[in-house]
């Protein structure tokens, strides 16, 4: 929940892209009026609740911090920063105030971007600084170098005193900007899940996500125990996956960890996209080949939802689209050659890509699904 790259990853997904998604497809909109297909219209859609929500909280908080306490995540919160911060404190070499030459212009404490700048007392609070050099830059008087930490102490009622900070004059912008920013993150929230239609009136059902009994991860995870043991919920295979299959968990045990469902797609077994972009080792590096023969899971078929038995036609959707041809079909009356016919698993071919249960035209519920297995094996 703290780590930086994790929560700049959630706020990336979860915020920022489907930002940027509605701003294509405006300008979509508007190239389509004039004939233009330079841009292409995108599904945007929140893939969880609970890390939007995660990822919102987060944003709303480092906004706050910073925009009353300044740097208050990064050198509080973050332990990244926390660290950081406190090294910083023992640095041989840091920017210091000589108050000799030193004016009281405020030019430098304005332009500093860790806001840990005291004129009035000429102090800097090196547990903030980032050691960017736009004070010395800014400083007509060269009233502040960079030089060696001076021996001399002060005294601790000193150094425990808050420094006084000049109230921000860019304050009503900021206030401004987070508005605008809620707004558009909540107007997101509320249009990613509209309803699709066939072209006419007609609403297509949207499928629904089964009830696994063991969740699906990639290929490259190997097992459910190793990603719940590396991954941190950064969200960039989430991020990363073209055909929308990955999404973030919802259960608390393993909340914002990738998991598989195929709904709005499949999984193909010639991208490995997710493994390439794991920074924590949770999916490891696997390519197109031995993707193809690692099994995440295998099918199940659900007879009461098989089209064939309940609206009495052909289909043969799962068996056509099989990557690894695990699915068969067979007459449902072994007795009556001309019977309609149902697909039937060989779990030992099937890889669990999902094809079969992504292009099953049955609603709400597909008529074959796929079961996650605990541990990955090479078929």
């Amino acid at each position: 929940l703290l780590a930086p790259y994790s929560a700049y990853g959630r706020i990336a997904q979860n915020l920022l892209a489907p930002l940027w998604g509605w701003g294509n497809n405006l300008l979509a909109y508007f190239a389509e009026r004039i004939d233009s297909y330079a841009f292409y219209r995108t599904d945007v859609w929140v893939r969880s609740a609970a890390t939007f929500a995660v990822a919102a909280a987060t944003f709303a908080l480092i906004a706050v911090l910073a925009w009353r306490n300044g740097r208050t995540w990064c050198n509080t919160v973050c332990p990244v920063g926390t660290v950081l911060g406190f090294l910083a404190r023992f640095s041989l070499l840091r920017p210091a105030i000589d108050p000799e030459k030193c004016v009281g212009c405020n030019r430098c404490a304005r332009n500093c971007k860790a806001s840990c700048i005291d004129v009035e007392h000429h102090r800097i609070d090196y547990s903030r600084c980032v050691v960017c050099m736009d004070c010395i830059d800014t400083c007509h008087k060269n009233a502040i170098a960079y030089e060696l930490r001076p021996k001399t102490r002060k005294p601790a009622k000193e150094e425990k005193r808050e420094s006084g900070r000049e109230e921000n004059p860019a304050g009503l912008s900021r206030r401004s900007f987070l508005s605008l920013t809620g707004i558009f993150a909540a107007h997101t929230a509320l249009r990613a899940q509209e309803k699709l239609t066939d072209g006419g009136l007609a609403v297509i059902e949207q499928k629904k996500i089964p009830r696994r009994a063991t969740p699906i991860v990639p290929a490259g995870a190997a097992s459910l125990r190793n990603m719940a043991h590396h991954c941190t919920g950064c969200q960039l295979c989430v991020a990363v996956c073209p055909n929308g299959v990955l999404r973030p968990s919802e259960k608390l045990t393993s909340l914002m960890q990738p998991e598989m469902s195929y709904e709005r797609g499949y999984c193909r077994p010639e991208c490995t996209k997710c493994s390439e972009v794991c920074p924590a080792g949770a999916i490891l590096p696997v390519t197109a080949a031995e993707k193809s023969s690692v099994q995440i899971g295998h099918a199940v078929w659900i007879r009461a939802n098989c089209v064939p038995l309940t609206d009495g036609v052909d289909c043969g959707n799962c068996a056509r689209h099989c990557p690894s041809e695990a699915i068969t079909m067979v007459p449902s009356d072994t007795a009556d050659p001309d019977s309609p016919k149902i697909p039937v698993v060989n779990t030992e071919r099937c890889i669990g890509c999902g094809a079969c249960e992504n292009l099953c035209p049955a609603r709400p519920f597909s008529a074959i699904y796929v079961e996650g297995h605990e541990r990955h094996r090479t078929i």
